[in-house]
């Protein structure tokens, strides 16, 4: 399918059109006898549940950046004693 996009997001897209491809043959060898169409909605759902853990992961780390500050504090405090 030809895209027309940005040269400096070539990469990102060649790196998704093989994530696409990967998921795509490992699905259709799993599951040939069902449609295209359903084999495609289980990729797709394949990738969304990869981005939804890529964002939770995503949302953790301003967290665990502030339990090791707290952690760093404490062990400062500590040590005074």
């Amino acid at each position: 399918m030809p895209l027309s996009i940005a040269r400096k997001d070539e990469e990102l897209y060649r790196k998704a059109e093989k994530m696409v491809v990967n998921y795509l043959e490992k699905y259709q060898k799993l599951y040939n006898q069902r449609p295209s169409e359903e084999i495609l909605i289980m990729v797709a759902f394949q990738i969304a549940v990869i981005v939804s853990k890529q964002e939770l992961k995503e949302d953790t780390v301003p967290l665990a950046e502030k339990i090791q500050s707290l952690d760093d504090e404490l062990k400062a405090l500590l040590t005074k004693e």
